[in-house]
């Protein structure tokens, strides 16, 4: 009986509706107890993580000799120590694609919130504000989407989503991508393609969909938002530390930029000393955030998880795992 060792918890099989087979010795760890994920990993044939966890080291890769698979639940894979799994001769997997459009939809969602002050319009009129709020919704002048232009950083398969429902929308979109479409493609898309500096100076709203990497860690610090207008706004879906958060929080502070909306962290959870949880009201007003929370709807997460089943039960009967990251 192949024993898989899952850091992506009971309940969240529970609230999915996903039921993983009855020939395998399922053990749920505790991520945040190192020593016990450590013993459980020991004799485990397979390692399921939940996208985004950044504790699959070198040294738990090299104390599960018997590891055949480690397999993410979602398309992030930056908390594996890719190397050394490499070194190890032990597959990396992920899911890629599952719930593109849910976090697409949800940038988008983000997107208009910021454009329509929903935040504090929604907790202005609850305090019985409605006329004042109303009157100054309306002085401020609400953005939209067919008078915005929406630069996208990546254009993998979310970016791609996103381009679609904004056009659909009305707005005008470019994109910056590590490596360029062609003019079919781009036509295809209604998309125009800017350098970084470019995408930054001339987007109304910037929005990231790029995986973390070396080359991507800090991409965006304080000398990046400087070239963005003083009117425009950042969405982040992606990974918290693409962004230097503490020039982001100093952004908002000083009005440089109209706004932000991030549903991913630097750390995860962030500690209550986190630069973007200690706002001024002024600047907290034109911020939003959520528990990185955009792409995991119910069938979302039941797609990834049956996915990520699939692939296990795969290299539990002898077969090679797909989607596989490093390289084996």
């Amino acid at each position: 009986m192949p024993k898989i060792v899952s850091i992506v918890p009971k309940w969240r099989f529970d609230a999915a509706g996903v039921t993983p087979p009855k020939t395998w010795e399922l053990v749920f760890a505790d991520g945040e107890d190192d020593p016990a994920l450590l013993a459980a990993c020991h004799d485990a044939d397979v390692l399921l993580a939940p996208p985004g966890f950044q504790k699959i080291t070198a040294a738990l890769l090299r104390g599960s000799p018997r590891l055949k698979l480690v397999q993410e639940s979602g398309a992030g894979f930056d908390g594996v120590d890719i190397q050394a799994a490499r070194e190890l001769g032990i597959p990396v997997a992920n899911i890629p694609g599952a719930n593109a459009h849910e976090v697409a939809e949800y940038a988008i969602g983000l997107m208009i919130a910021l454009q329509r002050a929903l935040i504090v319009a929604d907790r202005e009129t609850k305090a019985g504000q409605y006329s004042k709020v109303r009157k100054q919704m309306f002085l401020r002048g609400l953005g939209d989407m067919p008078g915005s232009t929406i630069g996208l950083v990546g254009l993998g398969a979310i970016g791609r989503r996103v381009a679609e429902i904004a056009r659909f929308l009305g707005a005008k979109v470019v994109y910056y991508n590590r490596t360029r479409l062609g003019p079919a493609q781009e036509h295809d898309l209604g998309i125009e393609y800017r350098s970084l500096p470019e995408l930054l100076a001339q987007s109304d709203i910037v929005s990231l969909h790029i995986p973390l990497t070396p080359q991507t860690r800090g991409l965006i610090g304080k000398n990046e938002m400087l070239l963005m207008k003083p009117s425009s706004t950042l969405i982040n879906t992606a990974r918290g530390d693409i962004v230097d958060q503490t020039a982001l929080a100093e952004m908002l502070e000083s009005g440089r930029i109209a706004g932000a909306a991030v549903d991913v962290f630097y750390p995860e959870p962030p500690p209550t000393d986190h630069p973007l949880l200690n706002l001024s009201p002024a600047a907290r007003d034109r911020l939003i955030v959520t528990p990185h929370m955009g792409g995991v709807t119910a069938n979302a997460f039941r797609r990834m998880l049956d996915g990520a089943i699939e692939n296990i039960r795969r290299v539990c009967d002898g077969e090679a795992p797909q989607n596989v990251v490093n390289g084996l």
